[in-house]
């Protein structure tokens, strides 16, 4: 052991070693030779990351009798609500929706599987390094896995501004995705088998199908998709995604069909409903929730549909691709689609366009 007191001093001290060299001195802060050698051995085990930091961090309490102060997890959500109450900032219900689910997922897997990071002073890089190994193992794509992290920094951020002590590990572990790796498109073949899939099942997946099939919307637009976008008269969807909404871009987009028939039957059927699809949305983004339509990837499973790369976000990517194949120009695709770029969107924005983009949307049929 290499407990030994310094002069002037009643402690026991320590001297340990680094697996990279560095020496650390410290006082144990007792006389009690047992107890210093509890300290002493709990900080060999830190150094060398033998055990959970926050295991190690509750003994050392444990032995000197400190009481437990750091918030725990199951708070963090009404801490970040109080924040931006108190802030003044305004965020749309599906943002907070989706930042609510992956505070959410990290409670549910730190209480299963690593209790050590229930409290937020524990939350290291260890903690999110291993959380977002969860994640990739549970088969989450890339794009998915860089968006719940994404969520979880935006929440620490704000807990470091509401608390003293806490720091944000998350943007040092989220994944470098692109949109391709959950988007890959669908055959003509794969089409019609996913299609007879989802028409098995229901749930308002046949619509969804179809909607993101030939409009290209994500299914963050078409989850909470509301009537008041859709003109059956007209037969466009008028509707601004989220992803553009900073940008104060909308999408304008011909409704042809099979479609159009599907919106007309789904709207005669529900004359009064505010959303084009009400199982998704009343449990939108969580499909998986038990009074929720079920998860997408099962259709697929149905389907035969298997493989890198294919989720519902396929159907954006399909329909970029018959744009492609039709011999639409890249202007037309990128407007339909909802380009980011103001100056390209709005030669789009006026009425007279629409017949343009309508005849370009029946060439990807």
């Amino acid at each position: 052991m290499s407990l030994y007191k310094q002069p002037n001093s009643k402690f026991w001290w320590f001297q340990i070693w680094t697996p990279e060299g560095k020496r650390i001195r410290k006082s144990t802060e007792t006389d009690d030779r047992a107890k210093a050698e509890v300290v002493e051995k709990t900080f060999k085990m830190a150094v060398k990351r033998e055990a959970p930091a926050q295991r190690l961090l509750d003994t050392l309490r444990a032995l000197y009798g400190v009481e437990e102060q750091s918030m725990g997890v199951g708070q963090v959500w009404s801490v970040y609500v109080e924040w931006l109450k108190a802030s003044g900032k305004e965020l749309v219900k599906t943002t907070l929706d989706k930042r609510a689910l992956a505070v959410r997922r990290y409670i549910d897997w730190a209480t299963n599987k690593y209790p050590a990071a229930l409290h937020v002073a524990a939350v290291d890089r260890a903690t999110a390094t291993a959380f977002a190994a969860h994640l990739a193992k549970q088969g989450i794509k890339g794009k998915t896995r860089q968006n719940i992290i994404g969520d979880l920094s935006t929440v620490w951020e704000a807990l470091k501004r509401a608390r003293d002590g806490i720091s944000n590990p998350w943007p040092l572990v989220r994944p470098e995705a692109n949109d391709s790796e959950r988007g890959r498109a669908f055959t003509r073949a794969q089409e019609a088998a996913v299609l007879t899939a989802a028409q098995k099942v229901g749930n308002e997946w046949p619509l969804a199908c179809l909607i993101s099939r030939y409009t290209g919307l994500r299914y963050s637009s078409i989850g909470r998709l509301e009537w008041a976008d859709v003109d059956l008269k007209r037969a466009v969807i008028d509707h601004t995604p989220n992803k553009t909404k900073r940008h104060g871009i909308n999408v304008l987009i011909p409704l042809v069909e099979p479609l159009l028939s599907a919106l007309k039957a789904a709207r005669t059927a529900d004359p009064e409903g505010l959303y084009v699809l009400p199982v998704h949305a009343r449990v939108y983004p969580r499909t998986h929730a038990s009074n929720g339509p079920g998860l997408f990837s099962k259709i697929l499973d149905a389907a035969k549909v298997s493989g890198e790369g294919y989720t519902f976000h396929s159907w954006r990517h399909t329909f970029r691709t018959r744009l492609s194949e039709a011999g639409v120009s890249d202007d037309l695709a990128k407007r339909l689609g909802g380009w980011t770029e103001d100056a390209t969107a709005a030669r789009y924005d006026h009425a007279e366009r629409v017949e343009e983009l309508r005849a370009a949307v029946e060439k990807a049929k």
